[in-house]
């Protein structure tokens, strides 16, 4: 009999302690759930002012809390390769993100990334490489933040406008009453490479433009750099302004000339990169185009924070920052 009863006592014991700590792990905070779980799908973080803006939001997001909660994030760099983009975001998708920021190597392959993330109810807030307009709404869960591509194109059109106004004499070195120069464009298909373009040509019409050659770079310092040297000596040596759609190629033209000890051409970038920053504020490149991606960044976190809130309905699909000039 006291056998029994120690046996019901032990198993009563047992389950009484099972019972206790049951509640108590239940009641204890979740580590899962005191955060809020961010993927970061970036195109390539060797580009210069990818990695400055990726830097940037780390530390905003670092800063900050989402919901009431803490951020953990993924970065995926794709290292400039679609096919490498579409493995890392098919490993995204089953992840279990709060949310994603994409920062796409392909923009034109946007529909099919849009699609997949709606199938997966993942909110995404694509950023800084522009897909078409028509895409975005696939999903009501997807919204687009960056600079408006075309704009800063303009900038750069004032900007020349401005020193062929006030200082004609000085760029004008051949005296044809003509500004010789050269155009050098990131991705031909790239939506931002051909608005640029398209913004500067558009608002230059006033200027007597005599365009020597344009050229295609990738976005790339070396690559800018190795596609100018290449180029007939003649047209370099008539070249008094270098147009560049980003601040890497129009530093991959500064490395050329300086390499040769020549003097250097009015150059003009856009991105506000620190190197192009300072080149600038020492006289040795007239000027750039900053994006704006300070406010792009803080609109990012406000927007990711209203999204876990699920308080979107004042967001329009596409916000831009203001572009603006930087001169020395």
């Amino acid at each position: 009999m006291k056998t029994n009863l120690f046996s019901y006592n032990s198993i009563l014991f047992t389950l009484i302690i099972i019972l206790i700590s049951t509640i108590t792990i239940w009641k204890l905070p979740q580590t899962q759930n005191g955060y809020t779980h961010i993927g970061i799908a970036v195109y390539d973080m060797d580009d210069t002012f990818i990695n400055d803006y990726v830097t940037k939001l780390q530390n905003k997001i670092d800063r900050s809390s989402f919901s009431g909660k803490k951020v953990l994030y993924e970065i995926f760099d794709a290292e400039g390769n679609a096919n490498r983009q579409e493995h890392q975001l098919q490993y995204m998708y089953t992840q279990n993100f709060d949310a994603l920021l994409i920062n796409l190597v392909t923009p034109s392959s946007a529909a099919s990334v849009l699609n997949e993330t709606a199938n997966h109810d993942i909110p995404v807030i694509l950023f800084n490489r522009e897909a078409d307009k028509k895409d975005l709404s696939i999903s009501k869960q997807t919204w687009y933040v960056g600079t408006a591509a075309k704009k800063a194109g303009a900038i750069q059109a004032d900007m020349l406008q401005n020193v062929w106004n006030t200082d004609k004499i000085n760029l004008d070195r051949n005296k044809n009453n003509k500004l010789d120069y050269i155009l050098i464009e990131g991705e031909q298909t790239h939506f931002d490479a051909v608005r640029r373009t398209n913004g500067f040509l558009e608002n230059s019409q006033n200027l007597p433009l005599n365009q020597l050659t344009n050229l295609s770079a990738d976005w790339q310092r070396n690559l800018a750099s190795v596609k100018f040297s290449k180029l007939d000596t003649s047209i370099i040596q008539s070249a008094e302004a270098i147009i560049c759609n980003n601040d890497d190629m129009a530093l991959g033209v500064y490395d050329y000339y300086k390499q040769h000890n020549l003097k250097l051409p009015l150059i003009l970038g856009i991105n506000n990169s620190p190197e192009m920053n300072q080149k600038i504020q020492a006289g040795e490149i007239y000027g750039t185009v900053d994006n704006g991606t300070n406010d792009q960044i803080s609109y990012i976190c406000k927007l990711l924070n209203d999204i876990l809130n699920k308080d979107t309905a004042k967001y329009h699909k596409i916000w831009y920052s203001k572009p603006f000039a930087i001169e020395k």
